[in-house]
């Protein structure tokens, strides 16, 4: 998301929430996932006390705090800001819907947390997205009937799921498929193993390898990526 669209945003939930008694505003706040604080500090400053929650989130968070907001407290504005920080973001707007349509609760939470840390938590949104994945094979894998050992890590996983699927490269015939769905497998491969290869690195040096926000944001945009390819694929055959 854009600096322009975050400020934006911010811009609009302050405004959103002026209007809120300053006796009420801390609850209110926390109750739409700011940090806490207390009703003397929302009475020095409204709009302080809202600007300074907002400025240590992730765009991400920032985005789902929004959502909140706007339900409870809309505004013009604020839909203005929401449908632009979308259009920011298309591919991640595509994959919340399609996961929280999947599983709301378990998978398209662990998919909002990946997000958020993307930014502000690198290892552990490398481990997010590998759990993300491990989890939506799990749902697939149970609701058609199949089963799992407790110790299967991803790579197994997901040839199970695959296969529940038709997904799985030997399942066709045709060359221009099994090179796509190697090509799922090898990146669903390569996801289950980064966390340990750049985590494993350190005492191999004075600069141990660490993941940067590239590595995360291409971990986390991946896993979501595939974890919709196996929902949609799920869903259509389901139907």
């Amino acid at each position: 998301m854009q600096k322009s669209v975050t400020a934006t945003l911010r811009t609009a939930i302050v405004n959103a929430l002026y209007p809120v008694s300053a006796n009420l505003l801390a609850d209110v706040c926390e109750a739409m996932g700011l940090e806490p604080g207390t009703r003397s500090e929302a009475f020095s400053s409204k709009q302080q006390y809202v600007n300074r929650r907002l400025m240590k989130l992730s765009p991400e968070t920032l985005l789902d705090v929004a959502r909140k907001v706007h339900e409870e407290y809309p505004t013009v504005e604020m839909e203005q800001a929401l449908q632009r920080a979308v259009q920011s973001q298309p591919a991640d707007g595509a994959i919340s819907s399609s996961l929280a349509s999947f599983d709301e609760s378990g998978v398209h939470t662990m998919w909002q947390r990946a997000l958020g840390r993307r930014e502000s938590d690198p290892e552990g949104a490398l481990t997010l997205a590998r759990t993300l994945l491990e989890e939506v094979c799990k749902h697939i894998i149970e609701a058609a009937g199949k089963s799992y050992g407790d110790k299967d890590e991803l790579p197994r996983l997901y040839r199970t799921a695959a296969e529940c699927l038709n997904m799985a490269p030997d399942q066709h015939t045709e060359d221009i498929f099994k090179r796509i769905l190697g090509g799922c497998q090898t990146v669903v491969k390569g996801l289950g193993s980064i966390r340990n290869k750049l985590s494993d690195a350190h005492g191999k040096g004075r600069q141990p390898a660490r993941p940067s926000t590239r590595h995360a944001a291409l971990a986390v945009n991946l896993a979501g990526a595939m974890a919709t390819f196996l929902v949609e694929t799920w869903n259509e055959r389901r139907a």
